[in-house]
């Protein structure tokens, strides 16, 4: 309770720079990962998404929680009990788009940790088995996706190196691509249309940190025909060329798509050709 008054009253002081609070009918509707991007009033932050009963807490750029005063944990304060909070395969299996953003924020800096008390490869090994299996039962289904990339893409551990964890990476690759290329590809869609959106300096470079975290993740499947294809089609409706991708992969159906993507999202001129520039080197 005392969270929810704390991150209220931080809100309706500086709402207008760092916070958005997303109506939750809102953000069942939304078909995209990155909560972080998902107002349509185009607006950036938001650290919690508020219901009746409960604050759901979000890890959005440090940058932003540093200049704040806040002070995130990081994978350095976490230790290997943590395992033993984590969720079961059949929550992150079952469970809604709102339970797996927790479930997310319990995984990631697991992903991260080097505990020095861990010295034994059996344990060590132990512990990547049951990360493995939790986050391919999550991977497998859209809402369990979307929850763990809307964290995991502004959680302060990927937005500080370039590698992906390897158990994500193997997670990611052999997740089902007809749900998880689209939801992958919006990923580097929105945060790169919200750095022209943004007129905030700070939630300028925010997006673009996100959105250079949507490529590396789509870079791990950008092997599969089912990305080129969508490219294809995202590069047709920014500037009707599906340029490099050649005219065998441009799918009627898939423009389609993405074009009703882009007039939901309202997308003008300025952010295609930013798109069109992000997307080009997945053809």
């Amino acid at each position: 309770a005392l969270l929810i008054v704390i991150l209220t009253y931080t809100y309706n002081i500086i709402r207008t720079k760092y916070f958005f609070v997303v109506n939750l009918a809102t953000m069942r509707s939304a078909p995209i990962l990155l909560l972080t991007f998902l107002s349509r009033h185009r607006q950036l932050g938001a650290t919690a998404f508020l219901t009746s009963s409960k604050a759901i807490p979000f890890r959005a750029c440090p940058s932003s929680f540093n200049s704040l005063g806040i002070n995130l944990p990081t994978s350095a304060t976490i230790s290997s009990s943590s395992l033993g909070s984590l969720p079961s395969t059949s929550q992150v299996a079952a469970d809604d788009f709102m339970k797996q953003l927790g479930h997310a924020s319990q995984i990631i800096p697991l992903l991260y940790t080097q505990n020095p008390d861990q010295n034994e490869n059996q344990i060590i090994q132990i512990n990547n088995d049951i990360l493995s299996e939790i986050l391919a039962k999550q991977l497998s289904h859209s809402d369990g996706i979307r929850g763990f990339f809307a964290v995991y893409l502004t959680s302060p551990e990927s937005l500080t190196t370039e590698e992906v964890p390897p158990i994500l990476a193997e997670a990611v690759r052999g997740a089902d691509e007809e749900i998880f290329v689209p939801l992958a590809c919006m990923n580097v869609l929105m945060p790169t249309a919200m750095t022209s959106i943004h007129q905030d300096p700070e939630l300028q470079e925010c997006a673009s940190k996100t959105a250079n975290n949507g490529k590396k993740i789509l870079r791990l499947v950008c092997d599969k025909d089912l990305v080129k294809r969508n490219c294809a089609a995202i590069l047709n409706v920014c500037d009707g060329d599906a340029r490099g991708c050649g005219s065998d992969v441009v799918d009627g159906d898939l423009i389609e798509y993405w074009k009703k993507f882009f007039v939901n999202y309202k997308y003008e001129e300025k952010q295609k050709q930013d798109i069109a520039v992000a997307i080009a080197e997945f053809c």
